[in-house]
């Protein structure tokens, strides 16, 4: 087991270098700071970054606002994935609607909701939509996949709702709430920078990331994309760690 861990680290350690390799190889072929730095300019300017006043403003607005947007879009999507999945009419009826708002790209909420809201209010918007359909979907699925005997059973037995849902649907769910949770989160980040960078917010990384596009400091730009995957990763990690945590239990 431990020979195991120690040479998954080992070749992530020697991905990570061989990136890093690549950049400096590609940087140096290149030539010019103003497209592609080196790491060692990023890592300089990053360092700047952290160590400036607005970086933890910056950062703990996005953060919340990412958080805030998952949260709500992971609740909403709980809710009507299990409408969904236990009323097959309230089924029928809202899959327009999942179809209509997971169709719709990504840069159009952004658009639309830069002329209805205030710019603090559109990545929430845009979070919101865009996370909301992934969780319904999956718990959706998740609840199409109980055995009908075991439904049959529990209506014979009249089982009581809280347990039913507690002892046989959420376990259920699980493992596809969870897949739905890892890609949502990643999603979150993703579309949170970009509504930031048109939305222009006073506080928050893809403010700051548009302000360094717009003087051509392409170093910072690279050194705000560093915090943004640092950002992701972090998260990714805690809630693998979660899921893991509750499969362990469930079992």
């Amino acid at each position: 087991m431990k020979a195991s861990i120690y040479k998954n680290r080992l070749v992530t350690i020697s991905s990570i270098l061989t990136l890093f390799l690549v950049w400096s190889m590609a940087a140096a072929v290149v030539g010019k700071e103003i497209i592609l730095p080196s790491p060692l300019v990023t890592l300089t300017q990053l360092y700047h970054l952290l160590t400036s006043g607005g970086f933890w403003t910056h950062l703990g607005a996005t953060l919340s606002r990412g958080l805030l947007g998952f949260g709500l879009s992971f609740l909403a999507g709980l809710f009507f994935g299990l409408l969904s999945g236990l009323h097959s009419a309230f089924k029928s009826f809202f899959h327009l609607w999942l179809t209509v708002i997971r169709s719709t790209p990504s840069m159009a909420l952004i658009l639309l909701a830069l002329i209805w809201f205030e710019s603090d209010a559109v990545t929430l918007f845009v979070t919101f939509l865009v996370v909301f359909p992934l969780i319904t979907q999956n718990v959706t699925e998740g609840l199409a996949q109980i055995d009908p005997r075991l439904k049959e059973m529990a209506r014979l037995y009249r089982v009581r709702f809280p347990t039913i849902l507690y002892r046989m649907y959420l376990p259920a769910i699980l493992p596809y709430l969870a897949t739905a949770a890892a890609a949502g989160l990643g999603l979150t980040w993703k579309v949170m920078i970009a509504a930031e960078v048109l939305a222009y917010p006073r506080w928050g990384i893809g403010a700051r990331m548009d302000t360094a596009r717009t003087y051509l400091q392409t170093p910072e730009v690279f050194a705000w994309t560093i915090v943004v995957i640092t950002i992701s990763l972090f998260f990714d990690r805690i809630l693998n760690a979660l899921i893991r945590k509750q499969l362990l239990y469930w079992e």
